[in-house]
């Protein structure tokens, strides 16, 4: 309990006993006693009912308080939220301005950068690098004809290759094709697989041309190694027929 209050009570009850005692024995001591008693009492008792108004009003700032923590934790909690919505649509935007929409391959922006990726990792590493340049001969088919091959290579690239290739569509009908750990020799065994299975797929209409260059046997700068890629690729498409060239090594 709190201590005026104790107070008070003990002052009340004193003058409650003074004043009947005063009566009893028609004291006027007494009586004055139990009067001094009853004023000490009501400030007592005023003090009290102040100190009660005052924690009213604390608890009520701190309920306005707590209401304010509340309402900001609230609109933080919101403001998350939708940070997190515009950042999933930032990465799916991200995803489709590197992916093919057609074929869902990677894209040509990807493609010259995870070239220089891939052989600055290699060089690191003391391992190879095989770089494949695809074209299909689909020039003179129809409009829907030539989505039929397009997307059905791409399918070829996906069952064909490894997980870990890297493997981007550069244009309307030409592909890049990225092997990891690969040599010169390993190239032209993923190039030829699958020139066979769109022979398979395709029946021998579709043409296949392919160029291959390696790092570090034909250069040793990604730069230097599509420049021999498409060196290579455009002796394969000279030839008229399906053919995987390879990069001279001069």
């Amino acid at each position: 309990m709190d201590r005026r209050a104790l107070l008070g009570l003990l002052s009340g009850a004193a003058g409650v006993a003074l004043g009947a005692a005063a009566v009893t024995v028609g004291s006027a001591l007494l009586g004055a006693l139990a009067a001094a008693c009853a004023v000490a009492a009501a400030g007592m008792c005023l003090v009290v009912a102040s100190r009660l108004r005052d924690k009213d009003k604390d608890a009520e700032q701190l309920q306005r308080q707590i209401t304010q923590l509340e309402d900001a934790l609230m609109a933080e909690r919101e403001a998350f939220e939708s940070a997190n919505v515009l950042n999933e649509q930032a990465e799916a935007v991200a995803a489709g301005a590197v992916r093919d929409s057609e074929t869902g391959l990677l894209g040509e922006h990807y493609f010259e950068t995870a070239l220089e990726h891939r052989i600055a990792t290699a060089r690191r590493q003391l391992q190879p690098v095989a770089l494949l340049l695809v074209t299909l001969d689909v020039e003179h088919t129809t409009d829907e004809g030539r989505h039929d091959v397009i997307v059905g290579f791409a399918d070829i690239l996906r069952d064909t290759l490894r997980e870990s290739d890297t493997v981007c569509r550069l244009s309307a009908s030409s592909f890049g094709v990225i092997l990891e750990d690969t040599s010169e020799a390993g190239g032209v065994w993923a190039a030829e697989r699958l020139r066979t299975a769109l022979v398979r797929q395709r029946d021998a209409l579709v043409r296949l041309a392919a160029g291959v260059a390696a790092y570090p046997t034909h250069a040793l700068e990604a730069e230097q190694v599509l420049d021999r890629a498409r060196g290579a690729l455009a002796s394969a498409r000279a030839s008229g027929s399906s053919r995987v060239e390879v990069a001279s090594a001069d």
